[in-house]
């Protein structure tokens, strides 16, 4: 990192220092966990949009901490203003949304904070982006953190790999996109 992107990273208000990566295979058909907690299938999250798998084959989970880090290694393709999603293009072409809570748009950006943004490269592990989930609890918000592959139809497979109600670590593998 340059002396300009140290300098451009130092004065974006939306970032803080970003706390040290989680162990991560570097498997690419693997997405991992990007928090730890218990695990829920899409079918059981109360919204519609998730539950009904509009937005793609995926998991959430219940989150036990305050930091999100990167499902994959690839590229930041898409942030939002609101700083509680990110998707991320993995080297083997899956893409890869990473949402925290439901109707967290509603907070506007409130109790977010991103560590990385559109056009960044990441590393699966890396810190992306921290929640505040007291905030959430205190509005009344849902703090479920989803993990869809978004184009699931590019791949022969997109599967769990762990059950519902079971509890994982940031960086265990979540799910197998095959080809």
């Amino acid at each position: 990192m340059g002396l300009f992107d140290k300098l451009s990273r130092s004065l974006v208000g939306a970032r803080k220092k970003a706390p040290e990566a989680v162990p991560a295979p570097q498997d690419p058909e693997a997405i991992l966990a990007p928090v730890a907690g218990h695990v829920v299938a899409l079918e059981a999250v109360s919204d519609p949009a998730f539950s009904q798998g509009m937005l793609g084959c995926g998991l959430g989970i219940r989150a036990e901490g305050d930091v999100a880090f990167a499902p994959v290694t690839g590229t930041v393709v898409a942030d939002v203003k609101t700083k509680h999603a990110l998707l991320i293009k993995a080297e083997n072409g899956a893409e890869v949304l990473l949402h925290v809570g439901l109707d967290s748009v509603r907070l506007r950006g409130a109790g977010f904070s991103t560590f990385v943004r559109k056009g960044d490269r990441v590393s699966a592990g890396e810190p992306v982006m921290s929640f505040d989930r007291a905030l959430m609890a205190e509005r009344g918000l849902d703090d479920t953190v989803l993990v869809t592959v978004t184009n699931a139809d590019a791949f022969s497979a997109v599967t769990p790999v762990c059950a519902s109600d079971v509890e994982v670590s940031a960086g265990a593998e979540l799910l197998r996109c095959e080809r």
